[in-house]
């Protein structure tokens, strides 16, 4: 039933006017705290893009964590799941990469002008479809062409939910206490020789970081 409406453009609006407001709450009646932000500041100020990874699991209100003046693009895909993120990023501000299937240049030069931009581009390196913290992107190879170092997110919040989804999204619910936490260090593919060093490296950091979060509640 939810995938057939999922279908009609006026439900599609609809579900993420409702998600919208539903996150709207949660941000509003939560309290967040950033941890390690001056790791982001500091690379930031260089007035170069980065690439933010978090796994998928965790991107649920992590739109709140954006305290920087780089602007964030998330990286988004053309189907029904991706275009109900899409609007939803949208209605707080930020302004998605679309990754369209049957054109895979098409994200290639909007993310070559986000970068002329000093925007900050957001991936979700499981996305869509998983499996779950396992990196499915090339990164590797985007960072090597435009030159891009990459910064780890984790976001946990003290009271959730989790879906019954490939990749069991953590939802928070309102009266939260949130935490985000960016790595200690800024990850350079310059200093790894292979894609699978690389890959492994990030994937270490992303679950080390989602664990290291924990120790704040």
């Amino acid at each position: 039933m939810l995938k057939r409406l999922s279908k009609n453009n006026f439900f599609l609006n609809l579900f993420a006017n409702l998600v919208f407001l539903s996150l709207w709450i949660i941000k509003s009646t939560s309290s967040w705290r950033g941890i390690n932000e001056e790791t982001i500041k500091k690379e930031l100020s260089n007035k170069r893009s980065l690439i933010i990874l978090i796994w998928h699991h965790q991107l649920m209100g992590s739109t709140f964590s954006w305290k920087f003046n780089s602007k964030l693009r998330p990286i988004a895909t053309s189907h029904r799941d991706g275009q109900l993120s899409t609007l939803v990023q949208k209605k707080f501000g930020l302004e998605p990469l679309l990754r369209k299937k049957d054109n895979p240049t098409f994200l290639i030069k909007n993310i070559s002008k986000a970068v002329q931009n000093g925007d900050c581009i957001y991936i979700t390196p499981d996305a869509p479809h998983g499996p779950p913290k396992k990196i499915n992107t090339s990164i590797f190879k985007l960072c090597q062409k435009f030159n891009l170092n990459i910064a780890i997110l984790s976001f946990h919040t003290n009271k959730y939910f989790r879906l019954n989804s490939w990749d069991k999204l953590k939802i928070p619910l309102p009266f939260s206490k949130g935490i985000y936490l960016w790595g200690d260090e800024i990850i350079r593919p310059k200093d790894y020789e292979n894609e699978t060093d690389f890959n492994l490296k990030i994937t270490n950091e992303l679950n080390k970081n989602s664990e290291k979060i924990n120790d704040f509640f």
